[in-house]
């Protein structure tokens, strides 16, 4: 199958006529006006993707000025047969292999040393190929995603021309990261910005557009900012995400968004929640602590006002099932905001402030305690664990967990991520604030919370194959994870708050290197295999935090001879500052 490119969505007639065609369903307004039949629209996915493999091989051997046959001999569209003499004598006349170099000038049109002129290969645009990588590296295989191009078909995202402009950005972005290609940089760019304008328009026709469609764009869009990668925070993202959740809020305040409308609103939030913490991190020089030595001086601003009215809306309308999500991102919310405040000002030990940010962290702490309690039925997790039939590299310790679907289990790793850096900061201010923890944080706390976030740790690494394929698994890999039923309708979507949590899970205290060297391995392959920028800088951070502690290992080692072999070092402490 070979992607065409965007066929002409005309209809037949105005395609002959040679005048634009509007679209409209059931006939075209042109076919109308002239008073004839309208013939209708192409499959548009049909042409997109063909079987052009005839036709290249006719146009090699036309160049070539071999008979009209197939590799082995045979007719063009006859069935196979044993080779003859003939077909033998077929193939010995075609030319002689050239090397790379001619055949690269033969490609551009230029006389090879055979003497003969050959015509320009026939190659695919630069927007046929990104699709294509969009694709293959961002739909195909992916949870809640087809299993394979014919599924496509079904797809009316897929057919909508408003798509075509996003979905050829994020495959320009991905592989402009991957090859360095800065002319395709510049493409992803301007098809960005007709995406951009097409949204735009849209909008303007709200609420008379396709919700699906729409949302679905912003998404990516959101993703394009996230995929393209820059020395900045992905606020973009957030601003796109913003969009696509005032967009779904005033559908559902006039109910006409659908069934599911308040679990995608959930996780619009929850996605703002994690970027917002992901920036926090990003913006300091201290990236792997929760409660920085260095006050930020570019903080950026708070959750925004209408994001409190989201919440409002959830609260009104989320489902009986979905109630339990719409809980936890209270406590998220609530520790983000603490998490900013530590992160505005400084901390000073035997403070009053000091001591009632120890006291909300705690009961913050007791709060996801009592709500991972609490989850059974649909929201149980079950773990599974198979010997040898996963990859080691995809699957960790081959082990993978089961849940009701997968927006239930995207909802687990929030869970997972948030309680993971409310254990760290309680751990962090005893380091930092011995006299103002020494009541609060008691030894036993401490123990509770590095038990606590190594399985949190463990948790989220056996989570990823129900929300990002590793290019290693196959198709009959798939069947496993599928278990857990589909409830995201985006299946991208959660990569990026995927890689933000396996960071965070890895670099916290306590966690082995061992861990950590096989999140490393996952998250330079998630940048190989999509070109997504935020894989390669989060694998940064992982690797340099995996070389300082081996750098001071060696040199405590070197100064205590008798140290060694006695036992990994107590990671509580540690932090490091690139």
């Amino acid at each position: 199958m070979v992607y065409c490119g965007k066929a002409s969505q005309g209809c037949q007639s105005c395609r002959t006529r040679r005048i634009k065609c509007d679209r409209v369903q059931p006939q075209c307004t042109q076919c109308v006006r002239v008073r004839k039949q309208c013939p209708g629209y192409r499959d548009q996915l049909s042409l997109m993707f063909r079987d052009e493999s005839t036709k290249v091989m006719q146009r090699a051997h036309a160049q070539w000025g071999v008979a009209e046959s197939s590799e082995m001999g045979e007719p063009s569209g006859s069935s196979p047969t044993p080779t003859s003499p003939s077909s033998s004598r077929s193939r010995s006349q075609m030319p002689k292999a050239t090397t790379p170099r001619s055949a690269s000038l033969a490609a551009r049109g230029y006389r090879t040393p055979d003497g003969m002129r050959r015509t320009k290969e026939i190659s695919i645009t630069p927007v046929d190929r990104a699709v294509r990588f969009y694709i293959e590296h961002y739909v195909i295989g992916l949870p809640d995603e087809p299993k394979a191009g014919e599924a496509l078909r079904g797809m009316k995202w897929m057919h909508s021309h408003e798509m075509q402009d996003i979905m050829a950005a994020m495959g320009m972005a991905g592989l402009a990261n991957l090859t360095g290609d800065k002319e395709m940089n510049t493409l992803a760019k301007h098809h960005y910005g007709l995406a951009l304008q097409t949204m735009a328009s849209l909008v303007q026709r709200m609420p008379g557009f396709d919700l699906e469609v729409v949302l679905r764009a912003v998404v990516m869009m959101a993703m394009y900012e996230v995929i393209r990668g820059r020395e900045e925070p992905v606020s973009p993202a957030r601003a796109h995400i913003m969009g696509g959740a005032a967009i779904l809020t005033t559908f559902l305040n006039l109910r006409q968004a659908p069934a599911e409308g308040p679990r995608g609103l959930l996780q619009m939030c929850f996605s703002m929640v994690a970027s917002k913490q992901g920036s926090f991190q990003y913006l300091s020089p201290e990236p792997n602590a929760v409660i920085p030595t260095i006050i930020s001086t570019n903080l950026e601003k708070p959750l925004p006002a209408p994001f409190f009215e989201w919440l409002s809306v959830i609260d009104k309308m989320a489902s009986k099932h979905d109630v339990p999500s719409a809980e936890l991102l209270k406590l998220v919310v609530k520790f983000s905001q603490l998490s900013a405040l530590v992160r505005s000002q400084p901390l000073v030990d035997r403070h009053p402030t000091t001591s009632s940010v120890i006291r909300e962290a705690l009961e913050i702490n007791d709060a996801l305690e009592s709500w991972e309690s609490r989850q059974e039925g649909s929201w149980a997790v079950i773990e599974e664990h198979l010997e040898d039939v996963f990859p080691p590299e995809a699957v960790f310790e081959g082990c993978y967990h089961v849940y009701e679907d997968t927006y239930t289990a995207r909802v687990w790793n929030h869970y997972r991520w948030a309680h993971t850096m409310v254990n760290q900061m309680l751990l962090e201010s005893v380091d930092l604030f011995p006299a103002s923890s020494a009541s609060l944080v008691t030894a036993e706390q401490q123990e509770r919370s590095l038990d606590r976030i190594r399985r949190l740790a463990r948790d989220t690494l056996v989570s990823i194959p129900t929300h990002y394929r590793h290019p290693a698994l196959q198709p009959s890999h798939w069947d496993y994870f599928e278990r857990t039923k589909s409830g995201t309708g985006i299946g991208f979507a959660g990569i990026p708050t995927l890689l933000f949590e396996v960071k965070v899970a890895v670099c916290a205290p306590g966690v082995s290197d061992y861990y950590r060297r096989w999140a490393l391995g996952m998250l330079e392959t998630a940048y190989r295999d999509t070109g997504m920028f935020q894989a390669r800088a989060l694998a940064g951070f992982l690797r340099k935090m995996l070389d300082d502690e081996a750098s001071r290992s060696a040199s405590s080692a070197s100064s205590s001879p008798s140290s060694v072999g006695e036992g990994s070092p107590d990671t509580r402490g540690a932090r490091w500052t690139p």
